[in-house]
């Protein structure tokens, strides 16, 4: 695989959140931090890496909870690639996890942040296990901007917490606007069997549907009425502002996935690595999700129905999808021209449904 994308899975965080279902470890240990970065240089330079990449993307887990000499290695390792000349290199970062120092160490080399908010109340975001506080936004924020000098930052919110009411929500979106940031995700709670959140209030969403959808369409309305339109389903950016990684993985670019967990894509199947760290590190295969190419190319179709601009003709020749997706037009969830197709707003609402009918 000649990977176009690159995604690093950083399974190391101060703590872990009540509701997360990702994998991580819930604590930074160095020598493990040592072993990882070790495994992943030699993992990355296994892979063909002759074609400039045109994104990487620092996931986790929490990438800046990273020591610093280790961070610093990292920034140098990404450095060494094949890079695109506009390469988007993305971190994602929880607030009170980055220091004076670190945000040095990642200027130069990082040009794009994610930060996990989730929300800037304090009462709510000690329903979800969440260890971090609004006082720490303004403070990482301040560091991105004026330490690591970086121009393109987001930040993560969480709506249908428990309890959580419309005006409370509208509150949080309110606040984030306020920092001018460049992208919102705004995305509903899912409760995971088997976290510590879903043993306290229960696998069953803690809000009605309804309420949910209220949601929803507020952070639309409110966040295109300040210039961040939706451009996915959770996703709202300014112009140029969108996540580029993730609309390459939408619409169906390879993309290569390192660390404990991390999923790839070669274009024809996808595999996801090990998990855990101890089992990745001791070189445990992967695990490969083989499908018949005609179910793994209506996946990558229905992925891109996930984005406001949906799929243009010259990107992918839907003609042999006409019967599903005249249904959907007719049911209102699309909208079809010879050239393009795209969800409407009920669409991205109602995504799931496009899904089963398209799979």
């Amino acid at each position: 695989m000649t990977p176009e994308n690159l995604y690093i899975h950083v399974p190391f965080c101060n703590g872990k959140c009540d509701y997360c279902a990702f994998y991580s470890e819930a604590e930074v240990k160095e020598d493990f931090a040592e072993q990882w970065l070790k495994k992943i240089t030699e993992d990355l330079y296994k892979n063909d890496l002759s074609v400039p990449l045109k994104t990487i993307y620092l996931g986790g887990g929490t990438p800046t909870a990273l020591p610093p000499g280790i961070l610093k290695r990292v920034m140098k390792l990404i450095r060494s690639l094949s890079l695109a000349p506009d390469a988007e290199i993305t971190s994602e970062c929880n607030p009170g996890s980055l220091t004076p120092e670190k945000a040095e160490i990642i200027a130069g080399t990082i040009n794009r942040v994610s930060m996990g908010v989730q929300s800037f109340q304090k009462k709510l975001l000690q329903k979800i296990g969440r260890r971090t506080n609004p006082d720490q936004v303004v403070q990482t924020f301040d560091l991105l901007r004026n330490i690591s000098g970086i121009k393109r930052i987001g930040m993560d919110l969480i709506c249908a917490l428990p309890d959580q009411t419309l005006k409370q929500w509208e509150e949080d979106l309110s606040r984030a606007v306020a920092f001018q940031p460049e992208h919102i995700s705004a995305y509903m709670l899912i409760p995971e069997p088997g976290t510590p959140f879903t043993r306290k209030y229960g696998e069953e969403p803690p809000l009605p549907d309804e309420l949910q959808a209220e949601m929803w369409e507020l952070a639309g309305d409110f966040l295109e009425s300040h210039g961040m339109p939706r451009y996915e389903i959770s996703n709202h950016a300014l112009p140029g502002g969108e996540c580029r990684h993730n609309q390459n993985v939408w619409h169906g670019e390879n993309y290569l996935g390192l660390g404990p967990s991390a999923c790839s894509f070669d274009g024809t199947n996808r595999f996801t690595n090990a998990a855990p760290l101890s089992e990745w590190l001791k070189g445990k295969p992967p695990e490969w999700d083989i499908i018949e190419p005609e179910t793994r190319r209506r996946e990558v179709f229905m992925m891109g129905l996930r984005t406001v601009r949906g799929w243009n003709r010259n990107e992918f020749d839907w003609q042999d999808f006409l019967p599903e997706l005249q249904q959907l037009e007719t049911d209102g969830l699309i909208t079809l021209s010879k050239e393009v197709v795209k969800p409407t707003k009920q669409g991205l609402l109602c995504w799931n449904t496009i899904a089963e009918t398209l799979i």
